[in-house]
């Protein structure tokens, strides 16, 4: 009798502390509605059986597939808890006509046109291709694949949906149409005298004050302005290099207009290209070539547009003349690089760039002068220096179709920040908050600083 209460007791406990211990797998809800599984150090493989039972769905399981998974899930879908129960183990679940497979991750989306990666094919139009797949691949998942075509200006990318989507938005903001800039250009050079050793002083023609001042500060120093860059009113402009027209002094040495896209570098020559030999000898082999020397008028500038529609222009402008001697090239020049930011439609005036050119003069006797080894007799020779600051006129236009997208982005931001205040107002309408009355503030001030005195 003794022994067969104890075998009960013993059968009692086992039963209470079977049932004490809490079960490695749990589930709730289902049937169409949101789940609850808890799952503590369960083998995988277990976990999807039993979830397959439960909800009559299939589930396939790849080779390969192992170890013990434990996640809390609380009020997710079914295909959310099997997808993240595959995570949590370090795997894959794939959506195959209506059952779901269960791969390790470098098997997802091979196997079947029909998994969870998609394939799009994205024309670049205006970046470089190559640049462009080097952003979006830095923004793919672990599954994600891109091919470039350079030559058709394609990429093709494979990945996720949710991460193809990302990068198709990324793309649309990368590869934006580049505005489009008119420059207008004059570049003049004008006959110093004798007192504009250190240039000409633009407030005399200009008038002092009606110039915006970026570089040097208005001008401030009459005889020692050297290089200067500066905003100006082209009605005044015009009126000052026609009173040094009127003198003789202004030569024009070009006026190009050119259009550009933003971001690229252009350039216009108008000179010449002297050649010369060069010779080059590499393990006693000699080898000659032809290399060219440009000189002349050449003005290379970069724009680009910000998003309130000014124009950032990178300038260089450049003078200059050149002599071959002896097959040794030689070049004077004058030249300057400079950046600014300037509004649309707005004048530069860069200037500054001082040089000095020698010329000769022959007088004397005609006839006698040329007699040769006596004509020194009957002539005189002399030098003359003639001193030039050469003045670039730069103008920057935004063609009309960036100017309006500008123009609709700022009422787009307008219109969004109206639309922010008046909900803000409407939040605090709901919340029945009111800005205090001033009377009532003041009276409730008084009466918070006055002692009340009992009668």
């Amino acid at each position: 009798m003794s022994m067969c209460v104890r075998s009960l007791l013993a059968a009692t406990f086992l039963l209470w502390t079977s049932g004490a211990r809490a079960a490695p797998i749990e589930f709730s809800g289902g049937g169409g509605k949101l789940l609850t599984v808890v799952v503590r150090e369960t083998p995988i493989q277990e976990v999807f059986e039993m979830l397959s039972r439960r909800e009559r769905v299939n589930i396939l399981i790849s080779n390969g597939i192992k170890g013990n998974v434990s996640v809390n899930l609380y009020d997710v879908t079914l295909h959310q808890a099997i997808r993240q129960i595959a995570e949590s183990a370090g795997y894959v679940a794939e959506r195959r006509h209506g059952s779901y497979m269960i791969l390790q991750r470098d098997q997802a989306g091979k196997d079947s046109a029909h998994g969870n990666t998609v394939v799009r094919a994205l024309k670049v139009y205006y970046s470089d291709p190559v640049k462009v797949s080097e952003i979006l691949s830095k923004h793919l998942s672990r599954y994600g694949e891109i091919t470039v075509f350079e030559d058709r200006r394609l990429i093709v990318l494979e990945d996720l949906p949710d991460f193809v989507q990302r990068a198709l938005q990324l793309l649309e903001e990368i590869d934006r149409e580049p505005a489009q800039i008119l420059i207008e250009a004059k570049i003049l050079e004008i006959t110093l005298t004798e007192d504009e050793t250190f240039g000409i002083d633009w407030t005399l023609f200009l008038g002092d004050g009606e110039t915006g001042e970026l570089g040097v500060q208005g001008f401030v120093t009459p005889g020692a302005l050297g290089f200067f860059l500066d905003y100006v009113k082209e009605d005044n402009l015009e009126v000052a290099l026609s009173a040094l027209e009127e003198q003789g002094r202004v030569r024009t040495l070009s006026t190009p207009t050119l259009l550009t896209v933003e971001n690229q570098e252009s350039e216009v020559v108008i000179g010449d290209r002297l050649g010369f030999r060069v010779t080059t000898t590499i393990n006693q082999v000699t080898s000659e070539s032809v290399e060219f020397l440009e000189s002349g008028v050449i003005l290379k500038f970069k724009a680009s547009v910000d998003r309130l529609g000014r124009v950032l222009l990178e300038v260089h402008p450049e003078v200059s003349t050149g002599v071959i001697n002896d097959g040794l090239p030689s070049q004077t020049t004058a030249e300057v690089t400079t950046t600014f930011l300037a509004e649309d439609g707005q004048t530069i005036l860069i200037g500054g760039l001082i040089k000095d050119r020698v010329t000769e003069n022959h007088a004397g006797i005609p006839i006698l002068k040329n007699i040769p080894y006596l004509g020194w007799l009957f002539s005189k020779r002399t030098q003359i220096v003639v001193m030039t600051e050469t003045v670039i006129v730069v103008t920057a236009h935004v063609l009309k179709e960036h100017r309006e997208r500008v123009a609709e982005r700022k009422t787009r931001t307008l219109g969004q920040a109206e639309i922010m205040l008046r909900e803000l107002r409407h939040e605090m309408e709901d919340r029945h908050i009111r800005p205090p009355h001033p009377a009532a503030a003041n009276e409730a001030d008084a009466g918070a600083e006055s002692p009340s005195v009992a009668p």
